[in-house]
């Protein structure tokens, strides 16, 4: 498993690096959109998060948590509640309950905003500093294996094979697929939201790239600056317009813009 890395000093290199990336993803004049997720760390694997743990690849189902969750967060759901088992799958996400979701964005600059924000410079310091990344994959080619061309709808009987009715014993398949989400809440319509939903192959993306046609479909960038330039970058970042409260439209957006304006992050 071998991904090309490449030192980002600037946004214009950034920039340049995603315009490669599209040229790489043309075929025939015909241009695949690429979709990117940025990580705090170039060593996170694209794993989602019921996988991450051992109860999650071992129980090899999730029907008792999306019950539960489903049955208890009714009374706490402030807007509309969620009317589909996607609305409310999604909404797992959104508040970071274990699901087979995997977070990514169509918008290159939201993917490097996250990298930066949430790379944390004292994290697994005896393991050596880690680095943000950005990871860059071709959805279309993900999902060559079904009948879509390109990501595949929620409401589609193609993404229901992947959410069956809870306790319905129905089996998920193997490999994960490419999905355009119903865009029910404001955050997932300013971050660009898609995802990929994973079967019940606990593998990461990465770990099966070739197996699921992304052999030159799947890249990894990591961001080797120092922490002062990783801010600077972020600052430079902010002034192109991407802050915490574009990506975070509300209070606790602002909170952590304010955080970062003015320095108090810093131990």
């Amino acid at each position: 498993m071998s991904f090309p890395t490449k030192a980002i000093s600037s946004l214009g290199a950034y920039s340049k690096w995603v315009e490669e990336v599209g040229k790489r993803f043309t075929k025939k004049g015909v241009y695949e959109a690429p979709w990117f997720r940025g990580a705090g760390d170039s060593r996170y694997r694209l794993v989602p998060g019921l996988y991450r743990t051992s109860a999650g690849r071992e129980k090899g189902s999730d029907d008792e948590l999306r019950a539960e969750f489903s049955r208890r967060a009714l009374p706490l759901v402030a807007e509309r509640a969620p009317r589909t088992e996607w609305e409310w799958y999604f909404l797992m996400q959104h508040y970071r309950a274990p699901t087979r979701l995997l977070d990514w964005t169509d918008s290159a600059l939201v993917a490097l905003y996250f990298a930066l924000s949430s790379w944390a410079p004292n994290a697994g310091a005896k393991r050596g500093q880690p680095k943000p990344a950005v990871w860059v994959m071709n959805p279309f080619a993900l999902n060559r294996r079904t009948r879509w061309v390109g990501p595949v709808e929620a409401r589609s009987s193609t993404a229901r094979q992947y959410l069956p009715r809870v306790y319905s014993h129905a089996r998920i398949p193997q490999f994960p697929i490419a999905l355009d989400p119903l865009l029910a809440d404001q955050r997932m319509l300013v971050q660009h939201s898609h995802f990929t939903v994973h079967g019940s192959d606990v593998r990461g993306i990465d770990e099966m790239h070739v197996e699921l046609g992304l052999k030159n479909g799947l890249f990894e960038i990591v961001v080797d600056l120092d922490a002062d330039s990783l801010l600077y970058l972020r600052g430079h970042l902010a002034l192109m317009g991407i802050t915490e409260t574009t990506v975070f439209p509300d209070l606790e957006g602002l909170a952590r813009e304010l955080r970062f304006e003015y320095d108090l992050d810093r131990p």
